[in-house]
């Protein structure tokens, strides 16, 4: 279902208060979608971002894998450079919409969940990842169903947002 599963950087980079690429983690992954705060999140140079580019693009969806585990958001061509809390998962045969969805079902939280690693922060392993089976029917229904959730969840959203004064 995927061409390459990874994750980003290991270790701390160099920052740079004026790079044009922001340094991410699971915790930037909310709602599908990758928030970053213009004054606290960190910044990479462009040297730093090509050293640990993982060659992201629009079939791409992110999942956070350590200390927060299954937060998901689809990558939309940001300016990002990963931190080892985030995994990228390149979405090949399958329905990206599709998959994102599947990757939030119980079967598939309660997979992470039985392999989750460590004791004080947990972590999720790209193995574990690559072994966690997805049930999938055939691409027009898996397109109908992803479609479906993706309304859905713009559904939730929007009820969800406080009405303005």
């Amino acid at each position: 279902m995927c061409s390459e599963i990874g994750d980003g950087l290991h270790s701390a980079p160099v920052y740079d208060e004026n790079g044009k690429y922001y340094f991410i983690n699971g915790n930037n992954l909310v709602n599908s979608k990758i928030i970053v705060n213009e004054t606290e999140t960190k910044r990479v140079s462009e040297e730093t971002f090509k050293k640990n580019n993982k060659n992201l693009d629009d079939t791409t969806i992110l999942l956070s894998i350590n200390g927060t585990i299954g937060n998901l958001a689809y990558y939309n061509d940001e300016m990002v450079m990963l931190g080892k809390s985030a995994a990228y998962l390149k979405v090949m045969n399958i329905e990206k919409k599709f998959l994102y969805t599947s990757l939030q079902t119980s079967n598939t939280i309660n997979s992470f969940m039985s392999s989750l690693t460590g004791t004080t922060i947990k972590n999720l392993g790209l193995e574990a990842i690559k072994k966690t089976q997805i049930f999938m029917p055939c691409e027009k229904e898996q397109t109908a169903i992803g479609k479906y959730f993706q309304n859905l969840d713009n559904l939730i959203t929007l009820h969800q947002r406080k009405p303005s004064r």
